[in-house]
């Protein structure tokens, strides 16, 4: 199973060089009568478009997919003729950016986003017109400055190549998250999300069919590689059963996202019959890059996939509570184990985010494993959940969001970690986050702003990228300050 994550940004160079009939000066036209003809005019642009190219190619980072550039001439009347536009691009459609360096009069026909890389007036000029009429179109100052913009654009991209397995109890939205959107269409109108909606029930189907004589080995290698354990190995491996079965699923489907119904799920006793919950399965998945998101939520998985997709970490996701001042968490909260933090309790107010679900790639695909716990969801001892100690590190900030009922506006707030802890059972771990502008105050505005509850949570602090690519996806962004 692919990643949208795996997409690069196209780019089809273009370089434009007027050659003019003639020799002669004017207003706009200076230099001696050698460098005025338009033998030397054509050579010299020859010579520019070579080393131009060679330039890209070098300066373009691991986000694009540099195409063959091509060299355009045209004279004086400013006329690019359709055949010169067919050897552009003959198929526009494999191109998500072009490169000009100059006017390319008639390029909007091909109805494909341009950019320019140009510290002089042109890009101010044509970058006004090209969004004047509807076409999106960037400029930058430098090279620095246009990677950091075709980052942008593959995580748009990404989004666009994003289609999300839904496993539904058929509900227009799941009973757990009322705020959820129940209007999966908007999202391929809006972003280019696709979906696959189908039964909760089906993918137990899926785990009688599924044969794997190595789910006994990847168990025993999840539970060797956590640093304390109280699950047994049998029931990893019927939780990797389900994993299995969702994989295949997703990949008959050609999804690479997915959220699951979990109260209707629960309710429907398969859980407990086939002893699983979804709860590695999220783990696992965002681990390989794909976005999850628990209880059919799509509010939070729109934002587990934009933080994913931009930071290139692996976030968690929790439901929201407000801690009074002094609570302990162990004592008063029922939690079983502090790990970070104080163990009386915090002298402030704080957030708490509580789930079973945290991956351990949250520092970074390329970046070491966070070290995990492996506990059990039920009494009963099934349900296999990680157990990492989000605090236990050196980055404590966090970007803490969800998007709305509609999927048009995300809001975000900057946290700092201060207390982890660990339940034996049911959801956990929760971490403790100090909350830019106060945590009574964001969970005022997660309700009065159409937002809902569950969080999606990412190491850092995003928020200026956050703001230049809701730009470009064509969300709003609202800061909570």
């Amino acid at each position: 199973m692919k990643s949208a994550m795996d997409v690069k940004v196209n780019v089809k160079p273009v370089f434009s060089n007027v050659v003019h009939s003639a020799i002669w000066e004017g207003p706009c036209r200076v230099g001696e009568e050698e460098t005025l003809s338009p033998t030397y005019e054509s050579r010299a642009g020859h010579e520019e478009f070579r080393i131009w190219s060679q330039k890209i190619k070098k300066n373009l980072d691991a986000f694009a997919n540099v195409l063959e550039p091509v060299y355009l001439e045209y004279d004086e009347n400013f006329f690019v003729s359709d055949d010169q536009l067919k050897e552009i691009a003959p198929e526009p459609s494999e191109v998500d950016l072009f490169l000009i360096t100059y006017r390319v009069p008639g390029i909007e026909r091909l109805g494909r986003p341009v950019s320019m890389i140009n510290c002089g007036p042109t890009p101010i000029d044509l970058v006004s017109f090209y969004r004047d009429i509807g076409l999106d179109a960037y400029m930058a100052h430098d090279f620095k400055e246009y990677n950091s913009l075709l980052r942008l654009l593959q995580v748009k991209k990404a989004i666009a190549n994003t289609k999300l397995l839904v496993l539904t109890a058929g509900e227009q939205f799941p009973v757990s998250v009322n705020s959820s959107n129940p209007d999966l269409y908007s999202l391929s109108l809006k972003y280019g999300i696709r979906s696959a909606r189908r039964s909760f029930r089906e993918v137990f189907t899926y785990m009688e069919t599924q044969k794997d004589m190595l789910q006994a080995e990847r168990a025993e290698a999840i539970y060797n590689g956590a640093t304390g354990s109280n699950i047994g190995v049998e029931y990893i491996r019927r939780d990797l059963s389900y994993y299995d079965a969702v994989v295949k699923m997703m990949e008959t489907l050609g999804c690479n996202a997915f959220t699951t119904a979990c109260k209707e799920l629960c309710a429907s006793r398969l859980p407990m019959r086939n002893k699983c919950t979804p709860c590695l399965t999220h783990s696992l998945l965002r681990d390989k890059r794909i976005p999850t998101a628990c209880e059919e939520d799509i509010n939070v998985w729109m934002a587990i996939m934009v933080f994913m997709y931009l930071t290139k970490r692996a976030p968690f996701m929790g439901n929201p509570s407000l801690v009074h001042a002094g609570m302990r968490p162990v004592e008063d909260l029922g939690m079983t184990r502090m790990v970070f933090g104080p163990e009386e309790g915090f002298d402030e107010e704080m957030l708490e985010i509580r789930h079973a679900v945290p991956p351990t790639q949250m520092l970074g695909y390329d970046a070491a494993p966070m070290p995990y716990e492996l506990g059990h969801f039920t009494y009963a001892g099934w349900g296999t959940k990680l157990q990492v100690n989000m605090g236990e590190v050196a980055e404590r900030i966090v970007t803490i969001g969800r998007f709305d009922r509609h999927s048009d506006k995300l809001l975000i707030a900057k946290g700092e970690i201060a207390g982890c802890s660990y339940r034996e059972i049911e959801c956990s771990p929760a971490i403790y986050c100090r909350i830019q502008g106060g945590a009574r105050s964001f969970r005022h505005a997660l309700a009065d702003g159409g937002y809902g509850h569950h969080l999606a949570v990412v190491y850092g602090d995003w928020s200026n990228e956050l703001e230049k690519l809701a730009k470009i996806v064509g969300f709003k962004l609202e800061l909570h300050r």
